[in-house]
């Protein structure tokens, strides 16, 4: 039955209009909510957000009292290093002539004053006085002097002569850098500083070169055996010998006696190449030993003829006594006994002497280090680290630093660049790409205004200067080279090493071949007795190891050695004579070492004087008492504390 109900005849369109009004209405009421539930977020992140803004980093009072204690430490490490390394290098930094009593009082009496690098000097005039005196700044790199005759005298005490017999490229005047006339003005005491420090720094670089000749010389006394039977033992308080011992450097080993000869006492022995390769004796196939006899102060010179010895494990044919063929081994040679090895025991018993040391003398053929070919200081670029790094000046450096074409200020002085190019070597540098060497000078000997700019780093304690040296050596003692540059007292940072085989030619080092098998030629006369001092020779070329001339030894006069040269190196009569050693086998095993560097150059250390006095490190409790807090002060955030590195 059909309805007449009008809400049913139009229901459509009532919920056409109804249905969109409640969902509109739904809508507003859904948005109203969320947005009241978003805003309440906020406001709560907000609140918790502006809670922590003052409780950044917190820490607490524990780890605030290790901080500082961590920071006093590392100042006190601080101090005790400054302390150690200026301990180390503080008889470096002398003035010239100061150790030398009597040479010059004005510079011993600045060096009491103990002056800072950089101080004021009190009396600029009289340092110049001292200076223009060849007695102090001169011989600081030389004093001996050549003579019209062709000989040296002076003391042979300074840096270039102490490295004889090692050569200086050009002599030590091209290599060394120093001034070589200060003309009339008086220097500045900046330039007298930087003067100084030149010196200094040149003088601990050759003493470690100086260094590795001593080492590869000096022979040590050791166990020796004969048969199996122990003769005499260094570590053993019974078997002991004072006449018969055992002694060893790195490339010989020396066996020696003392024989009685009424008043007199003689040297004979065994000496062996305990290497693997050739070793020559020396220039005029002589090798030269100091051997010291207890007691006597002064060391007796003992010479062995003979050209080189092979290396161990080589042989070779000799004749017995009744003329048969007997293989011994090349690297032995019993030492044939002459004249020259007896000397006078003076007023010791001859019975009661004893072989205390031995060392070797060097000449030019068997000086490890054979020759320094260049020495720079404070150049940029000097190696691929420091190359395109700024160079900075002293710190009490206040004028402009640009050079002023007169050199120091000192009248006529030539001015320039501290070191100029070669014509071959355009760059002026010692380091050059794969490893080929280039030479650096002649130098300009001068101290300039130009070259204040020097250091890497300069800080209140230390200035670091960058070197570089190209030497001469024989290869197997690079490794010594590093060695000794690294150990010292400048705290050597080696920063590039690079070496090439040396294909130049040394002067004095060309070959002197020997005499015959049976000459016995004289080696000239003995030098002084046991028992009292010793007088230097005559021959002004025989310094002994650590005195002499700056240059190589002159060549002995051909046709003979000076001592009786044997067989194939065998000491004994009869046989085939040596052959001689060529040039280019002599300095077949040469290198050109170039070691690049940073040396660190240390101010004065002076104690603290007092708890309060400045750069003292504050004292702080082991445990310091926390306060209580006080409830009547205003709450602050906490100060942020930071430890500089």
């Amino acid at each position: 039955m059909k309805s007449n109900s009008p809400v049913k005849k139009h229901h459509f369109w009532i919920l056409f209009g109804l249905v969109p009004l409640f969902t509109l209405i739904a809508v507003f009421m859904v948005s109203a909510r969320v947005g009241g539930k978003i805003a309440a977020r906020q406001k709560d992140i907000a609140d918790a957000t502006k809670g922590l803004e003052g409780k950044t980093s917190p820490k607490p009072d524990d780890l605030l009292r290790e901080l500082d204690k961590v920071a006093l430490e590392v100042e006190k490490k601080q101090v005790v290093l400054h302390k150690e390394n200026w301990d180390r290098q503080k008889t470096l930094f002398v003035w010239p002539g100061s150790a030398r009593p009597g040479t010059s009082k004005v510079f011993s009496e600045l060096e009491q004053k103990g002056l800072k690098f950089g101080d004021a000097i009190p009396d600029l005039t009289a340092v110049f006085g001292e200076f223009q005196r060849a007695e102090t700044y001169q011989h600081e790199f030389s004093s001996l002097k050549l003579n019209k005759d062709g000989t040296w005298t002076g003391t042979g005490t300074g840096m270039a002569d102490l490295m004889t017999p090692t050569q200086f490229d050009g002599g030590w005047q091209n290599v060394l850098r120093h001034v070589n006339d200060f003309e009339t003005k008086v220097v500045t005491k900046d330039q007298t500083w930087l003067i100084l420090e030149d010196m200094w720094v040149q003088r601990s670089l050759l003493s470690g070169l100086r260094s590795v000749n001593t080492e590869v010389g000096t022979f040590d006394r050791v166990k020796y055996e004969k048969n199996g039977t122990v003769i005499d033992d260094p570590a053993s308080k019974t078997a002991q010998n004072k006449t018969q011992r055992l002694f060893r450097s790195r490339t010989w080993e020396l066996a020696l006696e003392l024989v009685n000869e009424g008043a007199s006492v003689r040297i004979t022995g065994k000496l062996t190449n305990i290497t693997d390769r050739l070793q020559l004796m020396g220039t005029g196939n002589v090798m030269t030993l100091n051997v010291w006899l207890a007691p006597g102060g002064q060391p007796v010179p003992f010479k062995i003829g003979n050209e080189y010895l092979p290396g161990k494990g080589s042989k070779k044919t000799i004749k017995d006594a009744a003329g048969n063929p007997l293989v011994v081994d090349a690297n032995v040679l019993d030492i044939v006994p002459t004249a020259e090895h007896v000397f006078q025991a003076g007023s010791f018993d001859p019975s009661k002497l004893e072989l205390a040391r031995v060392e070797q003398v060097f000449d030019i053929r068997t000086v490890p280090i054979k020759r320094i070919d260049a020495l720079v200081l404070g150049e940029q670029g000097v190696d691929a680290r420091s190359k395109g790094r700024p160079l900075l000046t002293p710190l009490f450096v206040k004028e402009p630093e640009v050079p002023t074409g007169d050199g120091m200020g000192m009248g006529t002085l030539p001015g320039g660049p501290m070191i100029q190019p070669r014509p071959t070597d355009p760059d002026g540098t010692i380091g050059g790409t794969g490893g080929g060497r280039k030479q650096a000078g002649p130098l300009a000997v001068v101290v300039s205004d130009g070259n204040k700019k020097r250091y890497l780093g300069v800080t209140e304690q230390v200035r670091r200067m960058p070197v570089g040296l190209v030497v001469v050596v024989d290869q197997v003692h690079m490794q010594d080279v590093l060695l000794a540059l690294s150990n010292s007292p400048l705290r050597f940072q080696i920063t590039q090493v690079t070496w090439t085989r040396f294909r130049g030619t040394l002067a004095g080092i060309g070959n002197v071949s020997g005499g015959g098998p049976n000459d016995n030629i004289s080696i000239g006369p003995r030098i002084g007795s046991i028992g009292g001092e010793f007088s230097r020779p005559s021959d002004p070329d025989d310094r002994g190891p650590r005195g002499g001339r700056p240059v190589g030894p002159s060549l002995p006069p051909p046709g003979g050695t000076g001592l009786p040269v044997g067989p194939s190196g065998s000491g004994n009569p009869g046989g085939d004579a040596p052959a001689a050693v060529s040039d280019s086998q002599v300095t077949s095993g040469l290198v050109e070492l170039t070691v690049y560097g940073v040396v660190s150059l240390y101010e004065r250390y002076e104690a603290p004087k007092s708890a309060d006095a400045p750069g003292t490190p504050p004292v702080v409790p082991p445990n310091p008492p926390v306060p209580a807090p006080n409830p009547n002060l205003p709450v602050t955030p906490k100060t942020r504390r930071r430890i500089r590195a």
